[in-house]
Formats: C-alpha cells, structure tokens, sequence
C-alpha cells in the first residue's frame, strides 16, 4: 500500500480523464488491507498446522485443519496472506504453503491435477490419475511442501458419490503418508464433505471460525464497526476520499453490516461501489445516496438481499 497521499479534484477534467481516476482510485481501494482479528487469527492458526508438523519424525502421519465459512469471509484472503508471507522469506523454488483449488469437476481423477497445476508443472494432466498423483507427491516433495491448503472443498460436494472418495485420497496420499499437514478450506458444503469421512475428521486438529460477523452479538458487532471505521480512516490515508465519510455512524453501520450479512467481501464491494459513485461526481467523501446506489448495484442485483436497508432506514 502506498504512503499517505492528498485527494484532488480537477472539475474541468474531460469525461477519459474522469474514468481514468475513478478507475486508479478503484485499484488503490483493492490493495487496501485493514486488521481483522478473526482473520489475522486464521492466519496464525493455519501456520501453528504447518510449523507443528515440522519436528515429526520422518513419514509420521500429518494432522490439518478445517476453515468452513459461507463465501466471502475472508478465507481465501487468509490463505494468500499466510503464502505471501512464506514464500517471502522461502529458498528459491520452494512453496512453503501450496494452495491447491478444487476442481469443478469434484472428482478423484482431478485432485492430482489440481496439486500439479498449484505446483506450476507441466502438462498437468498428463498420465493416469495414478501417475499424476506420484508426480504431485515427488514434486511437492522437492518444492519443500510444508502445508496443503485444499481451497473451494465445497465442490467436492458436486457429485456426492465422489465426496468421501476424495476426502480419503487426500487423506490417504498426503496426511497419511506424512507429506505434510492438510487445510481443507470451503464454504458449508465442505463441512458436508469432511463429515462424510470420519477417518479424515478424527485427524484434523484445529476449526478455524471465520464466520459472518453478527450485529446482535456485542463483541461481533463491535468488530464490525472498527473494521468498517478502520476501513473509512484508510481511504482518507490513501487520498481516496478527502475527509472520513462516517462509515461507523450508527445511522451507517447497522444499514452496511445488514446489506453485507457481516461478510467482508461484500462490506468491501459495497464500500469501493460507493467511493466510486462519489469520486465520479467529484464528493470528498461517500454518502448515504452513494451506499444505496452501491446496495442496489451489488447486492440487489445478484440477489444477496431483497431489499435495500439504506433506502428503509430514511
């Protein structure tokens, strides 16, 4: 993220100028990363998993760890974050942290090739299922593989016949077999998957929450509120916005926290669909109208909610 900057407005600025920085403001909202404790905690959590398994003696079985969440908390944001940061302070070639994503096609044929495609190999799916699972297993092996991290777990729901067959795959040729330790990531579905292998459940050593933030919980709800005044106070850092558009107002944050459900992503859309509203008609900071504008564009439309609490609340 870049230093402290100055909002600026030219008003006899053309129509190109003007997309042009609503368009870079966007791009700068993005890189944006204010503290969540409930993420920062996943993020420790998942590298406990990895750093425990470290010491085990050679080919003793792994343990893991399952993060079950609805979309957009934050998941797979913890998951790059912990990456980023490994592969920061890795030897050259070696993936601490493999983030391998499901395939759609929830069978057992396609997790090797996930692995392969996560390792950056060639011709991933190439070979029987059985040669490509001895190739991701030797080439996991060689990139110093400390922590599997199995994203989008959910879609091996897809064809149920399949889900306890893959969750034993993995269990079977990774955990097992002492490679290393397994995060299995996904939204509800995933914990229908897991519960589906009990072999597999009896091994996994820590539930990571990340669920939805909830307004009728104190400490929840107190959460929320930091984390979107956090949030305001970074757009004015960023020269975003010129002055706080009070993001925490009780008259905001309650409409805000019910359009997104408590969940991040949707929090963050919300909040960027407005800033841009406000920057293109030239606003130092973001308004009520700008939230409801940004509601009926993001949520209404794909029908995250029917109706829009910035529109009841006046």
């Amino acid at each position: 993220m870049s230093g402290p900057a100055h909002f600026s407005y030219d008003h006899e600025e053309t129509h190109s100028q003007r997309v042009e920085r609503v368009a870079t403001a966007k791009a700068r909202f993005d890189a944006i990363r204010v503290d969540y404790t409930p993420q920062t905690t996943a993020v420790a959590t998942l590298d406990e998993v990895r750093i425990a398994a470290i010491g085990r003696p050679p080919g003793a079985p792994c343990g893991g760890a399952m993060m079950v969440a609805p979309h957009g908390c934050g998941k797979t944001q913890a998951v790059e974050a912990l990456r980023s940061r490994l592969e920061a302070c890795a030897a050259q070639g070696d993936l601490p942290l493999l983030h391998v994503e499901i395939d759609h096609a929830g069978t057992t044929d396609s997790v090797p090739t996930s692995i392969l495609r996560a390792l950056g190999a060639a011709r991933p799916e190439a070979g029987s299922e059985k040669v490509r699972w001895s190739r991701a297993i030797a080439e996991a092996e060689r990139c110093d593989v400390q922590l599997f991290v199995f994203d989008e777990f959910n879609r091996a729901n897809r064809r149920p016949t399949m889900s306890r067959a893959i969750a034993t795959a993995i269990r079977q040729r990774i955990m097992d077999a002492g490679i290393a330790p397994v995060a299995f990531v996904g939204s509800e579905d995933a914990g229908d998957v897991l519960g589906s292998a009990p072999e597999l459940m009896e091994r996994l050593d820590d539930e990571i929450d990340l669920l939805p933030m909830r307004w009728k919980m104190k400490s929840e709800r107190a959460l929320f509120i930091d984390f979107v005044s956090e949030l305001d106070t970074a757009m004015v850092k960023e020269g975003l916005t010129a002055r706080l558009s009070g993001l925490a107002s009780e008259h905001v944050a309650e409409p805000l926290w019910k359009a997104s459900e408590g969940r991040l992503r949707r929090i963050a859309k919300i909040v960027r669909h407005a800033m841009g509203a406000a920057l293109h008609d030239g606003r130092e900071s973001i308004h009520v109208d700008d939230l409801a504008e940004a509601v009926d564009a993001y949520c209404i439309r794909r029908q995250f909610c029917t109706y829009n609490p910035f529109k009841e609340a006046r």
